[in-house]
């Protein structure tokens, strides 16, 4: 089998660009690379992300963290994978991989379908976070973590993952999601210092968007995450060299042919014009369109509608594409 071509030293890589839970022939879900040197961090693990890792040429081994933005099931479901069988590649004497993600949401919202009753899976927990969410998974396999590490004597899954939930601002809650703040720091270490903010995502609480500042060249890299048109991104981003950020090419119902609930993509998402606002505003040096839909559009028309705001350089990612910094 081929090998994938050299990496750039310090790279971003769109592993995976699609949006939405159902899955997509032939495409990645949502998932990025930040690579500095050989240290390697992650940001969301879509569906197909960690072959999509390894087919970049990317090793476990390296992997230092996992930023999750938000606890919908198109930006994790891959997230345990990376424990469950890409610790099968990683060295016994490594550190624990660092995840950073939502704590629980403490509540649930009113069904926006007029259900009195919705059904509610796990009622005695049914918002966890990254944390119980892990902790459930551990469980889950472990008769098959048990196995492997007997026979083949490889590294325990809880040792190594280590877990933390970011820590919001004072005055948000699951009905309050998203209310105007500063950046607040989630971590630093010797490549990077990242920052996130609130943004408002529906009914989902918390959703993050992350800046990492890569220490040693200055260069900034923001992920929007999923969101509306938001100022605390805009803050977020503020000069940014690279925003990634994810788009609806319109919000509108009848663009979408009633496939969504009334109104939930003007409450959910970005179009692609309010894309360029967004890079506009914050001062973007170059924009990278991920998490968009419809998949099927020519650049142009992506590229159309965000020039309508925005005039720095614009790409609409593709799946694996590699970004040298």
């Amino acid at each position: 089998m081929p090998q994938p071509p050299a990496l750039p030293a310090t790279a971003l890589i769109t592993l995976g660009v699609a949006a939405g839970p159902p899955p997509k022939a032939n495409r990645c879900g949502i998932s990025s690379v930040l690579k500095i040197g050989r240290a390697v961090y992650l940001i969301d693990a879509g569906l197909g992300s960690l072959n999509a890792f390894t087919n970049a040429g990317l090793h476990v081994s390296d992997l230092q963290s996992i930023f999750i933005t938000h606890l919908h099931a198109d930006h994790f479901i891959d997230y345990y994978n990376f424990f469950a069988s890409g610790g099968f590649s990683t060295r016994r004497d490594r550190d624990p991989i660092s995840v950073y993600g939502p704590g629980p949401a403490g509540g649930l919202p009113h069904s926006r379908l007029g259900d009195p009753a919705p059904p509610t899976v796990a009622r005695a927990e049914p918002a966890p976070g990254i944390a119980a969410t892990t902790d459930l998974l551990h469980r889950a396999f472990a008769y098959s973590s048990n196995i492997f590490v007997r026979d083949y004597g490889i590294v325990s899954v809880e040792d190594l993952a280590n877990v933390t939930e970011i820590a919001v601002p004072p005055g948000s809650d699951h009905q309050l999601r998203s209310p105007e703040m500063d950046p607040f720091l989630v971590m630093s270490d010797d490549n990077v210092r990242v920052t996130a903010t609130l943004v408002p995502h529906y009914d989902v609480y918390p959703a993050f968007a992350f800046r990492f500042d890569l220490i040693q060249s200055g260069v900034s890299v923001t992920f929007s995450g999923d969101t509306t048109k938001s100022d605390n991104l805009i803050r977020l981003a503020e000069n940014t060299d690279i925003l990634v950020h994810e788009a609806m090419f319109r919000l509108d119902d009848d663009y979408w042919h009633g496939h969504f609930p009334p109104d939930y993509q003007c409450n959910s998402h970005t179009s692609a014009e309010q894309v360029g606002e967004v890079a506009a505003a914050a001062g973007v040096r170059h924009l990278v369109l991920s998490h968009y839909s419809p998949l099927g559009l020519a650049d142009a028309e992506w590229l159309g509608e965000i020039g309508r705001n925005f005039s720095g350089k614009t790409t609409i990612a593709r799946d694996g594409q590699v970004f040298g910094l």
